[in-house]
């Protein structure tokens, strides 16, 4: 995708967020993976949903989780400092177990096929903005193969009221000094 800020083509990442009842989506296209871009997408997920999950199954990335165990994982301070802020609770993933993270898993499919395949944004901001359209108004209104419902509409109705108040203060990045 094209970089306004370097002025140029770039490698970019889809973070992607599934709420596991509705199946409702949040997509963000960013260039860079580091701990500083994994919590903002975070945050800017819990913003799109207007709320916070209680529990968020996460992928085991270094940004999140240090030493994945079963019944001790390590997380990652600055995302320990996100979890304890929103009032989530981080369930790492259990490693090479792909059927329990299932829900974001089958979603780099879609993203690719559905969001970006034969298309062309002017840059990652403008990706950006499509993609939250995309979440509400297209993807989010066909019919989930396993829901039988429209993740958005189903969303509205029963599973934003479920969500978690987001805090009246911000969460500031800690910066890791080395």
């Amino acid at each position: 995708m094209y970089d306004p800020v370097s002025k140029r083509q770039r490698k970019a990442w889809a973070f992607i967020m599934v709420l596991s009842y509705s199946r409702h989506r949040f997509v963000r296209f960013v260039f860079t993976m580091d701990i500083a871009s994994w919590i903002d997408c975070h945050i800017r997920a819990f913003e799109f949903f207007g709320g916070v999950p209680s529990t968020i199954v996460l992928d085991n990335l270094k940004q999140g989780v240090i030493k994945p165990d079963i019944y001790d994982p390590v997380l990652n301070r600055a995302y320990g400092d996100l979890e304890r802020h929103f009032g989530f609770v981080a369930d790492p993933a259990r490693v090479r177990s792909p059927r329990l993270k299932g829900k974001v898993e089958r979603m780099v499919p879609v993203v690719r096929q559905h969001l970006l395949a034969g298309r062309f944004f002017k840059d990652i901001r403008e990706a950006n903005q499509r993609a939250v359209h995309w979440a509400r108004y297209e993807i989010g209104q066909q019919v989930h193969g396993t829901t039988k419902q429209r993740p958005y509409e189903m969303f509205l109705k029963e599973e934003r009221a479920a969500l978690q108040p987001l805090p009246d203060k911000p969460f500031e990045i800690p910066l890791e000094q080395k």
